[in-house]
Parts: structure tokens; C-alpha cells; sequence
């Protein structure tokens, strides 16, 4: 088996808190749905980019990381 690169890392946890940022908005259209408030909306699209962007901001330091080692 090759080793991962951390761009590759970077990117699988990228997908995964993708999936569950999608999960969290579809919780908060269900829960706003059920009760018509739009506190539960605002909840799941905030939760999900609090699990997003973390993951995007590790993926473009290892893309930078990637590229500077592949200009030295």
C-alpha cells in the first residue's frame, strides 16, 4: 500500500464533514419543518459550517504545504 499524502488526508476528512454538514442542514430543515421556527434552521446551517470549515481550511494548508515542497 502507498502512503497518503496530507492533501490526500486533508481531502477525505474534507468529504466527511461535507456529508455531515449536509446531514446537519437536512436535521435543521426537518426540525423547521415540525415546528415552523426558523432558530432550528439557522441551528443546522451554523453547526455545519462549524463542521465544514475546519476541514476546508485543513485541505488548503496541506494543498500549500504540497505545493511549496513540489516547487523547492
Amino acid at each position: 500500500m502507498s502512503e497518503q499524502t496530507p492533501k490526500q488526508v486533508a481531502a477525505r476528512k474534507l468529504l466527511v464533514a461535507v456529508f455531515f454538514e449536509g446531514l446537519a442542514i437536512i436535521a435543521g430543515l426537518i426540525a423547521y419543518g415540525l415546528t415552523g421556527n426558523w432558530l432550528w434552521l439557522a441551528m443546522g446551517v451554523l453547526a455545519g459550517t462549524g463542521l465544514g470549515l475546519p476541514a476546508i481550511i485543513t485541505f488548503v494548508r496541506a494543498s500549500m504545504e504540497e505545493r511549496d515542497r513540489a516547487s523547492r
